[in-house]
């Protein structure tokens, strides 16, 4: 299972009926194909049908093939204002994708 968490600052940016929602996107490199992670908010009724849950909170969603790379990750939500939108952002390394595609591990030395 795995450990997802928000910040209380993410918790208190979602609205009622919204969840924080990991989406993958497909970016070529050279002849195999990466990824990347974002993470945004989105209302429940507009989750795609393939979205997986991450966490036991039933607040935090992912596309399958992110899900595939953060099931077993400890990853923190937060939320930052920017003027008047909401910034939702997580603690993977910025390569967090790259990272996942080459097999190599998000967090600590390269192995």
């Amino acid at each position: 299972m795995s450990r997802i968490s928000l910040t209380p600052a993410a918790r208190d940016a979602l609205r009622g009926d919204e969840v924080v929602f990991f989406d993958w996107h497909v970016t070529g490199l050279c002849c195999a194909d990466a990824g990347e992670f974002s993470v945004r908010p989105l209302r429940r009724l507009r989750l795609p049908r393939r979205a997986r849950p991450l966490g036991a909170t039933g607040l935090v969603y992912a596309h399958p093939t992110a899900w595939v790379h953060l099931t077993e990750l400890p990853v923190t939500i937060d939320c930052r204002p920017l003027w008047r939108w909401r910034r939702f952002t997580s603690d993977l390394p910025p390569d967090a994708g790259l990272r996942c595609c080459l097999g190599r591990p998000l967090y600590g030395p390269p192995t």
